[in-house]
């Protein structure tokens, strides 16, 4: 996919714009395929790139922009770095997924409201719990969702899990009709 991933964040801006539901992120089930299986710099500058471009076309530039855009592409940096010897698989991606997006939250949330914005730490930790779930589960369906159409051990993966489930309904309706 030559332009896959200037598609992807093109749609992930695009999905993020539709507001779903608040911290409906998409991001995270681009930049992992992006992370282990491209150039260690590819995955950072998607990360950065969507995250900038998302706040150029909404909000406009500020100090948060730069928090929230070097942030995730550290994180994607050190995901090149942590998955690039590893098998691909779903559980790999998703619990790095999960671990992604808990340091993004933490360090976006209560350490920079906290340092910016003068908040207290605790208060905004336990205010940001909400937040991060939805996050989560945001996550979990964009890994399960767009890394397969990123990585082909994932897509072979949930592919299995289809068919499995599919089996599994076809058995249960062949009991209901006895």
């Amino acid at each position: 996919m030559k332009f896959g991933y200037l598609l992807g964040a093109v749609a992930a801006n695009a999905y993020r714009m539709l507001k779903v539901f608040p911290n409906s992120d998409p991001i995270i089930g681009f930049l992992l395929p992006a992370a282990k299986n491209e150039s260690f710099w590819k995955a950072p500058l998607f990360a950065f790139a969507t995250m900038f471009s998302f706040d150029l076309i909404t909000s406009g530039i500020g100090t948060w922009t730069f928090v929230t855009s070097a942030t995730y592409a550290i994180i994607a940096l050190a995901l090149h770095f942590h998955l690039r010897n590893q098998k691909s698989s779903l559980r790999l991606f998703m619990s790095n997924g999960v671990l992604g997006v808990l340091a993004f939250d933490l360090i976006t949330g209560p350490v920079m409201s906290t340092a910016l914005f003068g908040q207290p730490f605790q208060l905004t930790f336990l205010m940001q719990v909400p937040f991060t779930i939805m996050h989560l589960v945001s996550a979990a369906f964009a890994i399960t969702i767009i890394s397969p159409l990123y990585d082909a051990a994932i897509a072979k993966e949930v592919s299995g899990h289809i068919m499995a489930l599919n089996n599994v309904f076809v058995a249960y309706s062949r009991f209901l009709k006895g």
